[in-house]
């Protein structure tokens, strides 16, 4: 007994340091960003069904480093799923992570629908915007705003910067215009948030119903 109460104190201990001396640790890795969401408040992508069909599934919280294989483990585990139903994702802490999750969805000609009272913003705009098939109840809210790589904000980086074209390709591939991701850039800070507004989403020709 006391030799597992000293190694489960040793454990943590290890934890402890490799958290302040090592942190990309924890923010690089799905079980790290879990516990980092946790502290926060905030918790990270879950996938469920709501009744015994499985023609409609039901996504939640942050997209981090293990949804790409969470969102692939489920749809290869039920092929019949048509829509993914976006409750309330408020973003990404893993961009390249969630471009490939976003392009699965795609892939599988899979739709994506937000319920009434539901949100998408940031990352999670980003992910909606891969359904084949995109619609949203009326009181739903698209939030979009610059990104940042801690050091700059994406307007910041002249508009020929290399750092542009990663999202600059996806949006083509999902035909949405290219001068939307350049009005994401200018809508709100990276630190905020501009819901957009029913003539910005027909603009921007985000719902295709």
């Amino acid at each position: 007994m006391k030799k597992l109460f000293f190694g489960t104190i040793t454990l943590i201990f290890i934890g402890v340091l490799a958290f302040f001396f090592y942190p990309q640790l924890y923010f690089s890795t799905g079980f790290g960003q879990k516990i980092m969401m946790k502290v926060m408040g905030e918790q990270t992508a879950t996938f469920e069904f709501k009744s015994s069909s499985k023609d409609s599934l039901y996504m939640s919280g942050v997209i981090y480093a293990n949804t790409l294989d969470d969102l692939k483990e489920v749809l290869d585990q039920n092929p019949e799923v048509k829509t993914l139903v976006m409750m309330e994702v408020p973003g990404s802490i893993d961009d390249h992570v969630n471009l490939l999750a976003s392009r699965e969805i795609r892939k599988r000609n899979i739709n994506t629908f937000i319920p009434k009272g539901g949100m998408v913003a940031s990352g999670g705009t980003d992910m909606f915007l891969a359904g084949t098939k995109r619609n949203a109840d009326s009181t739903a809210e698209i939030g979009v705003h610059s990104w940042s790589d801690g050091e700059k904000e994406g307007i910041e980086y002249p508009r020929e910067d290399e750092v542009h074209k990663m999202y600059l390709e996806y949006y083509k591939e999902m035909e949405i215009p290219t001068e939307f991701y350049w009005y994401t850039l200018e809508a709100a800070a990276a630190d905020s948030i501009h819901n957009m507004t029913q003539e910005e989403i027909q603009k921007y020709k985000i719902l295709n119903k």
